[in-house]
């Protein structure tokens, strides 16, 4: 099946059903623990419409789970097409530019406005959280290798901490910081 017409956000949800059955609502809490950190965090509407049509092309199944005083919970899971089609995008060769918004660079683009020891300042502020985050990514890799020796990794160990998701990357036996 071609799946050059999907959009990023059918990717995103593709790959994240291939760690569990999950509902819309499940996916929107992963994303928010996970990618958000360095893609984005679609919408809950766009999650659902997407899961629709991931769902109309066969690349997820979706089925009912009963629930008391709630409305029926739909659980959705990736097919092996939609594995084929997961595999055919990450293979793929075309790769986006990243993109991201930064106040420091705009300040320090700026900076021409401003005495140097002002702007010098705001670059030691910036190092400064740097080192902090640095400090943080060591302890949490050490927590993370820690509770990786003999047990399976769930959700929560990956995606416990906002800066986690963003700084580690698995690696055989175990985890990297990303840099």
């Amino acid at each position: 099946m071609e799946t050059a017409y999907l959009p990023t956000t059918s990717y995103v949800i593709l790959g994240l059903l291939t760690f569990r059955e999950m509902s819309g609502y499940d996916l929107k809490q992963l994303i928010n623990k996970s990618i958000t950190h360095f893609y984005w965090s679609p919408a809950k509407s766009q999650i659902y419409g997407e899961l629709r049509r991931l769902e109309s092309h066969g690349l997820v199944t979706m089925r009912e789970v009963p629930q008391t005083l709630r409305p029926d919970k739909r659980l959705y899971q990736i097919t092996p097409e939609g594995t084929e089609a997961m595999l055919q995008w990450l293979r793929s060769s075309g790769v986006e530019p990243d993109s991201y918004k930064s106040a420091l660079l705009l300040k320090t683009f700026f900076g021409h406005m401003l005495p140097h020891d002002v702007t010098l300042g705001l670059l030691e502020e910036r190092r400064k959280q740097i080192a902090q985050e640095l400090t943080m990514c060591e302890k949490r890799t050490a927590e993370l290798q820690e509770k990786m020796q003999g047990s399976a990794a769930d959700d929560e160990t990956f995606f416990s901490s906002p800066h986690a998701a963003a700084q580690y990357h698995a690696v055989p036996g175990g985890f990297a910081v990303a840099g």
